[in-house]
């Protein structure tokens, strides 16, 4: 579906990682895709929501497991603040689960333009969550 609507998509590695937030339940599945587009961060969230309802997203409660999860976390270096999107994504420089993959698609000496701090600066302080690469 992601490749249907940009067909230059690129993703990351496959990497199995223990829940967060709530533990007891399976581990998760979790990589990260690049975009270019010409469309706002708005329409590019607006479309991952489409693809979650269609792939029926619907998890028992908050943070426990889906089917699908899709998130911007990052347009550009922009730093937005709406209703219904923020972006950088609020918990990303927190997880581990979401540094991995996105190390392998940006350049990880570049800053998060909000924490300040590198991407491998970053990832280097989550390292004793557990994350593997498939």
């Amino acid at each position: 579906m992601l490749t249907e609507h940009w067909p230059g998509i690129r993703f990351s590695s496959l990497y199995k990682t223990a829940p967060y937030e709530f533990e007891e339940q399976d581990v998760f599945l979790n990589s990260a895709a690049k975009v270019e587009t010409g469309e706002s961060p708005e329409e590019v969230s607006h479309v991952l929501h489409t693809i979650e309802k269609e792939l029926k997203k619907d998890p028992p409660f908050k943070f426990g497991p889906r089917t699908i999860d899709l998130d911007v976390l990052l347009y550009n270096d922009q730093v937005i603040s709406l209703e219904n999107l923020t972006v950088p994504h609020p918990r990303m420089h927190n997880r581990r689960f979401v540094l991995e993959p996105l190390c392998e698609l940006i350049d990880p000496t570049t800053k998060h333009p909000v924490v300040g701090k590198t991407w491998e600066e970053l990832l280097g302080d989550v390292q004793e969550q557990e994350c593997e690469k498939l």
